[in-house]
């Protein structure tokens, strides 16, 4: 372990205390115990932080736990990530498995690997490649969603949604896989509500919005609409009222 300029690096086993940082670097068995506040955070080994930690960039290819908040401005996951608080920043890239027990705030969430959070997720954009589950509420205006796995989202709000299945699945190979394993590309939720609304394969309570398109693979308790609907004849539509 070193400490040299105010940086620190772990590239063994080893424990630091928390405290202020340029750059922290751990690439071997790392962990840091109390607060962490540094201007650039990467891991590429197994690392632990027992406090918060706050950043200008975190980056983690490794396998990392956060046992507190953690603020950021850009934070790059390609590893495995448990933050067992909130996380809050402005860019969020996954392409990893995260499980965040808290909250997500964002200003841009882009996933492309499998994320847990255990409360709300609010975001200006957010843009979801695979499969995912929100206990709560997600909310952000412009909700783009490529489905490759089963999806779960307690409800939905926004002003521009689009939910689709990922074009891979839907090859013929991946169709078989499917039905031998029993599994779905799909979104369950229990309401969804937006201006522009376009949804497929989506298990839905509730929809209400302005213009609605149901594609195909969809099965919705009640529409309400203020102007247009469009329902494909291959999903189920309960009942619908024009509001």
């Amino acid at each position: 372990m070193e400490n040299m300029n105010n940086n620190l690096k772990m590239s063994g086993s080893g424990i630091s205390g928390g405290g202020k940082y340029n750059d922290v670097f751990i690439s071997g068995s790392g962990k840091i115990t109390g607060d962490l506040d540094c201007v650039y955070f990467k891991t590429s080994g197994s690392s632990k932080v027992i406090g918060n930690l706050k950043a200008e960039t975190i980056k983690i290819s490794g396998s990392s736990k956060i046992e507190g908040n953690v603020e950021v401005k850009d934070i790059k996951i390609s590893g495995s990530t448990h933050v067992i608080g909130n996380l809050k920043s402005e860019n969020v890239s996954i392409s990893g498995s995260t499980h965040i027990d808290g909250n997500l705030y964002a200003q841009e969430v882009n996933i492309s690997g499998s994320v847990i959070v255990g409360k709300n997720c609010e975001a200006e954009c957010f843009k979801a490649n695979g499969g995912f589950k929100i206990q709560e509420l997600l909310n952000a205006g412009q909700i783009i969603i490529r489905l490759g796995g089963n999806c779960f989202v307690k409800e939905i709000g926004g002003e521009h949604i689009d939910i689709r299945v990922n074009p891979m699945n839907n090859s013929i190979f991946r169709k078989a896989i499917d039905k031998i394993f029993n599994t779905k590309a799909e979104l369950t939720t229990d309401l969804i509500e937006g201006d522009d609304i376009y949804l497929q394969n989506t298990n839905v309570n509730i929809v209400r919005g302005n213009n609605i398109t149901i594609g195909t693979g969809c099965n919705i308790g009640l529409i309400e609409y203020k102007d247009e609907i469009n329902i494909s004849d291959s999903s189920i539509v309960k009942d619908q009222k024009k509001i």
